[in-house]
């Protein structure tokens, strides 16, 4: 499912640098890119205002664009937040990558990864030293755990074409998206929860709540009914002890829905650490795949997330968006799917 929405910006140009500065695209153009024997020349106080405006704008000279005198490159690019390449097959990325790959060579895309960051050890940076160093692609797919929100209003502003792999919202900024509907996947695991006997079921997820995390506890809560009772705890993997175990299952909690695996894997620890044992004592249901497969992983209930179908389809999202600059917003849903394990079972 592909939602529209308002128009986004257009990407910025030359000519809105020219114009912030009070100067020529010539100008511009030759203070980015100066050329012995032209007889364009740039005083100081002029090439300070160039640059001055490029930074406020958010501009990036094209590389690429500069030795083609007009048309795409037919080069995409690939950034990530956090560290994936090299990956493989185990790694939760891992299928993400597979889809760009695979989508970007049926539409006869190049690929470039990008790992920008800044020069300490802080969190990767699209701009790095200032400016978008992504503007040598003609636009670019982003996936990662942990955006920068301001840095994706500031690439939305500038015009410069990209699609995030999750749902991501920014404060002033309409992003393209594509995303798995964990609302409806979480929603349907407490239906058939429901049918199996189960009517107290606790929601345990982290305390940090990004946009996936509140679109699968919006699907729990979304069940809410009458015959159920549904309650939602947050705290970390860690902060999961015997003392909050024996409380819940006191309490008549008979099954678990966990917003992240590692969540999975400590409350098993801990219902073992009582006594208990799953499904036997309590039932539990994983909402998302392991960053890493553990071994025996098979034997969990769990939802499982369309990563390379994500990934294609941002790659179409985004060609469709380099072709149509004044395309409405674009944010597509895909359906993920239930994995039936030995960890839920009826009561």
């Amino acid at each position: 499912m592909t939602l529209t929405g308002p128009k986004r910006a257009r990407r910025v140009t030359q000519s809105d640098v020219a114009a912030m500065a009070g100067v020529s695209t010539a100008v511009v153009s030759a203070v980015i890119s100066p050329k012995p024997g032209k007889t364009i020349r740039v005083g100081e106080e002029a090439e300070k205002r160039v640059r001055a405006a490029m930074e406020a704008l958010g501009y990036a000279p094209n590389i690429v664009a500069q030795s083609l005198a007009r048309g795409r490159r037919n080069i995409i690019g690939v950034f990530t937040y956090e560290a994936m390449f090299p990956s493989d097959r185990e790694n939760f990325f891992y299928p993400f990558l597979l889809g760009i790959e695979r989508g970007a060579m049926k539409l006869g895309q190049d690929l470039l990864l990008f790992t920008s960051s800044s020069l300490d050890t802080g969190p990767r940076s699209i701009f790095p030293s200032g400016t978008n160093r992504m503007g040598v692609a003609d636009g670019a797919v982003l996936l990662g755990e942990e955006p920068d929100k301001s840095e994706l209003k500031r690439l939305h502003d500038t015009g410069f074409p990209f699609v995030t792999i999750g749902r991501r919202e920014a404060e002033g900024a309409e992003i393209d998206w594509v995303a798995a509907d964990y609302a409806s996947a979480v929603s349907d695991v407490v239906e058939r929860c429901a049918a199996l006997g189960h009517k107290k079921m606790l929601f345990l997820g982290g305390t940090e709540v990004r946009e996936q995390h509140a679109d699968r506890e919006e699907g729990f809560r979304r069940s809410a009914a009458e015959r159920l009772t549904l309650t939602v705890e947050r705290l970390e993997p860690a902060a999961i002890d015997t003392e909050k175990v024996s409380a819940w299952l006191g309490a008549g909690v008979t099954v678990f829905l966990t917003e992240t695996f590692s969540h999975a894997v400590a409350l098993e620890r801990q219902i073992a650490a009582t006594g208990g044992s799953v499904p036997e004592t309590a039932s539990i249901v994983a909402l998302a795949a392991p960053m890493l497969d553990p071994a025996g992983v098979e034997r969990w209930t769990r939802i499982s997330i369309p990563r390379e179908e994500m990934g294609e389809r941002a790659v179409r999202n985004l060609i469709a968006r380099i072709g149509d600059p004044e395309h409405d917003v674009m944010r597509t849903t895909l359906p993920c799917g239930y994995v039936p394990g030995a960890t839920l079972q009826a009561i």
